[in-house]
């Protein structure tokens, strides 16, 4: 145990916490042993506060109050960027989850041809929740973390400012949480005084988000993701890149005995049907339940075979519905709560059939399950496609549904079908292969990173979508 540690707002002596600060309804509070001592207001603490309460997508405003600050900043370095180098700058990484993937994903496929340099505006966090992908980015990339521990947010936003112009990289790009204040006004800065490019990697397109104001351009998912960022973010500057999943060669095989092994340790007893789905808790549940769980349960009271695997980590308002729904359930025993899965790609081997989570769908893993070749239904959410990600199958992928019903209907005939799973995932590799393996995205990337007239680039999306999107704003 280290004697003095200091990191992310807190100061702790033989892991004991003496001193913490802590951003409270508009202001920055000091702690001593636990008790409120001091406070003080800065001028990020207004918007960090309004910023909180926000709905809308609009948070143009937000940057330029940011920029108005930091544009007072006196004595600040520039550089000539380095053609040979690039920057990465997050708030923090995880070893789970899409956000971090993308990341990795496109730093590992970037790597052969630049240096590159990871700068992490928090610390703590990534320690603790990242450490296997942390292992894995130092073997390809240098890595800066920084302690946000100040009185004032200018010494942060200067330490980190620095580092990155010290590196002078030809491209930064951008994958910080959308409330990160600190990232946001490097950002700023990086635009006010050099000619570094800026690319913001729209990886939560599903909510609000500061600095997306300040890239050269804003990298995109799909063409739903593209009409939120133009139309609702007012941001025009939007290139569709898609995501990045392994090379052919890198894809795992597994045996017979290791799959069955690790479907016999999840619970799913020999000759049983095992479906499966795996997501962030939250894109389980509806407003007023889960018509997610409905249908699971459903399909298990009809098919006294199968055995469904969810991988997830529920809050506590989300277990009880759980509780509510299956505690006096004759089908509880077959529905199997598991954590989140280190080796994901065994686990998903496990599943016979992989079901898409909805109201809210998942993008990465149905790429993970095309190149690993596990069949999958897919729900499109037909009132705001944002939060659905039908747009990364192939355009005739029979298996997509705009209803539970047509969905649940889909799934009981590809329980029985062993043959059509079979012709579904070659179709999917296929698919893959050409969108999604890292040397088709290597091209793509390549051409955003040498591009001096990103107005060449900038997406004109058909204004008319199939489907519609729908936002409290």
């Amino acid at each position: 145990m280290k004697i003095l540690e200091i990191a992310d707002n807190n100061v702790k002596i033989f892991g004991w916490t003496i001193l913490k600060i802590k951003f409270k309804r508009g202001k920055t509070k000091f702690y001593v042993l636990g008790l409120p001592i001091f406070t003080i207001k800065n001028k990020f603490d207004a918007i960090r506060e309004e910023f909180s309460a926000e709905k809308s997508f609009d948070d143009i405003k937000y940057d330029a109050k940011i920029n108005d600050i930091v544009a007072e900043y006196k004595n600040m370095k520039t550089c000539r960027p380095n053609p040979k180098r690039l920057a990465f700058l997050a708030t923090k990484v995880y070893d789970v989850g899409g956000h971090t993937k993308w990341l990795r994903d496109m730093q590992r496929t970037l790597a052969p041809h630049y240096d590159e340099t990871l700068f992490l505006t928090t610390y703590k966090t990534s320690v603790k929740a990242a450490p296997q992908t942390l292992d894995y980015l130092k073997k390809i990339s240098k890595i800066q973390m920084f302690h946000q521990f100040s009185c004032s947010f200018e010494k942060n936003i200067r330490e980190i400012y620095d580092s990155i112009v010290d590196y002078a990289p030809k491209a930064l790009f951008v994958f910080i949480h959308p409330d990160d204040i600190i990232g946001t006004a490097v950002i700023a800065l990086i635009k006010q005084h050099t000619k570094i490019k800026i690319f913001f990697v729209n990886h939560a397109t599903h909510r609000p988000a500061l600095a997306l104001s300040f890239a050269d351009l804003v990298l995109e998912e799909t063409p739903s993701s593209v009409y939120v960022t133009q139309n609702l973010r007012k941001v025009k500057q939007t290139h569709i890149v898609g995501l990045i999943s392994k090379a052919e060669e890198e894809n795992p095989h597994f045996t017979r005995e290791e799959i069955a092994a690790a479907r016999k340790n999840f619970g799913v007893p020999q000759g049983a049907i095992c479906t499966m789905s795996g997501a962030a808790s939250y894109k389980f549940f509806d407003k007023d339940g889960s018509r997610y769980f409905e249908m699971i349960e459903k399909m298990l009271k009809e098919h006294p075979n199968v055995y469904h695997i969810v991988f997830s980590e529920f809050q506590d308002k989300e277990k009880e519905i759980l509780h509510q729904m299956f505690d006096n359930s004759p089908v509880k025993d077959r529905l199997l709560l598991r954590e989140y899965q280190q080796n994901y790609e065994l686990a998903f081997k496990c599943a016979d059939l992989f079901i898409d989570s909805f109201p809210m769908s998942s993008a990465l893993a149905f790429i993970d399950l095309m190149r690993l070749k596990v069949p999958y239904v897919v729900k499109i959410n037909t009132v705001n496609s944002a939060l659905s990600f039908h747009e990364f199958q192939a355009k005739d992928f029979p298996y997509m549904y705009e209803t539970v019903e047509q969905m649940y209907a889909g799934i009981c005939d590809l329980l029985k079908n062993d043959k059509k799973r079979l012709a579904m995932v070659e179709k999917n590799y296929s698919h893959y292969m050409e969108k999604y393996e890292i040397k088709a995205a290597e091209k793509i990337l390549q051409r955003v990173v040498n591009c001096d007239n990103f107005a060449e680039l900038y997406d004109n999306p058909d204004k008319n979508a199939k489907y519609s999107l729908c936002f409290d704003d």
